[in-house]
């Protein structure tokens, strides 16, 4: 099947980025699994619950900072990667529209914290959260997919997730610690930026060069489409966790956020799919096909698997105490195959036909209209208000960008990407 898939040359990158991809979600499927128990036992579930309430908040200006890059900048230097200084062009004006985004949401975040009572008595759990979040974004994960480098972001993210890990066992040692949980996440996502910095303009001899004005505007309007697509699923996925605290409890938060990290954990084998694939499929889009049938077959699986050992995931990390948690990653296991199918037909295949317009629209319009059947349903249903929302939404979103996928699958065998090297 993979020699079907690739030629000769393409192979071992290809193969290689798999593998180091492989090496760091399986890290990343871990540390969860590792972290969550810890985590509820020491700081209990209700701080659990406010650490990640606190965390959703922030996350909305995690997707403004990164503005749809990962998509865009992955796809233009993926097709100038040859071209040093076109490479350094885009890495430069990507870096320093990402920064510019990051100071606007740092300075936005803190004046609504201060603002409001119910988020500035704890000002610095929620000034460690933006921390973490501003510094994650900023990262250039786009550079190394647009290179197909991941072996750069494996060991940088494993270097960052082993700095967290052995410091969250050093220093959170009792509830009161729950504050040094986003920090700690900061510290380590500041390192990690800072050393990927320094990579790009030492391994790749990339050079920052100040881009003008026009050039940053550009980036922006050739972003925002992406950036919609990105934006939007925060107005039902992180808001299902806000509005479940606005309206309940933290130790709600808590058991809905625990049952999130553990499908999360297993959604991320989808990403390394489709980082691996995105930047070769957009010079190869005939290979789609046989992407398709990888992606759905995968998340076809781990779907039904998942949902068979619902009840031992929530023993083995939470103990028989919480087997509600497991009712609730039933609940969401569909969500697994969802997301393996909006990757297949949205990102790897609307997006890199020029469709942004289309993935943002589908995104935009179903992300609205769940936010307002999640401020209708959560504070009466709770938790499955919650779970409802992020199901139904991307249902609705697979269902839309398949069909769009239908009308324009005669491009998968003659489509061209321009400017490719």
């Amino acid at each position: 099947m993979i020699r079907r898939l690739i030629n000769s040359e393409d192979k071992r990158r290809l193969v290689g980025n798999f593998f180091s991809l492989i090496v760091l979600r399986g890290f990343q499927f871990i540390i969860p699994l590792v972290t969550l128990p810890y985590l509820v036992r020491i700081i209990g579930l209700e701080n659990f619950g406010m650490v990640n309430f606190a965390l959703s908040l922030a996350m909305y200006f995690g997707a403004v900072i990164q503005f749809g890059f990962r998509v865009t900048a992955t796809r233009e230097i993926a097709r100038n990667r040859g071209d040093k200084v076109k490479v350094s062009q885009i890495y430069s004006v990507t870096l320093m529209s990402s920064f510019l985004l990051a100071v606007i949401s740092f300075i936005v975040f803190s004046l609504i914290v201060m603002i409001f009572d119910r988020f500035n008595q704890y000002f610095y759990l929620y000034l460690f959260s933006i921390m973490f979040v501003a510094f994650q974004s900023l990262f250039p994960i786009w550079f190394f997919q647009g290179m197909e480098k991941m072996k750069y972001i494996t060991f940088l993210s494993l270097g960052a997730n082993v700095i967290f890990l052995i410091s969250l066992f050093v220093f959170v040692r009792q509830e009161d610690d729950f504050l040094l949980v986003p920090l700690l996440n900061a510290i380590s996502a500041l390192t990690t930026f800072l050393i990927a910095i320094f990579l790009v303009r030492k391994q790749f001899k990339v050079n920052f060069v100040r881009p003008r004005i026009q050039e940053i505007k550009s980036t922006y309007q050739n972003s925002h489409h992406a950036f919609v697509s990105q934006l939007a699923p925060n107005l039902y996925n992180n808001s299902a966790v806000f509005i479940l605290g606005l309206f309940t409890n933290n130790s709600l938060v808590g058991l809905y956020t625990a049952a999130t990290k553990v499908i999360d954990a297993v959604i991320s084998f989808s990403y390394i799919l489709s980082n691996t694939f995105l930047p070769y499929l957009s010079r190869n889009l005939q290979k789609h096909k046989l992407f398709q049938k990888i992606m759905l077959a995968s998340g076809l699986v781990l779907t039904i698997t998942t949902f068979i050992m619902a009840e031992w995931i929530t023993i083995q990390l939470f103990s028989a105490d919480n087997l509600d948690v497991a009712t609730y990653i039933q609940g969401l296991a569909i969500c697994i195959f969802l997301l393996f199918s909006t990757m297949t037909y949205g990102t790897n295949f609307l997006m890199l036909i020029g469709k942004d317009r289309i993935v943002k629209n589908i995104t935009l319009y179903t992300s609205l209209a769940f936010f307002g059947i999640a401020l209708l349903i959560i504070p009466f249903w709770g938790i499955w208000g919650a779970i409802a929302t992020l199901v139904g939404a991307r249902f609705t979103m697979a269902i839309f960008q398949f069909s769009f996928y239908i009308k324009y699958r005669h491009l998968e065998g003659n489509y061209m990407a321009p400017d490719c090297p």
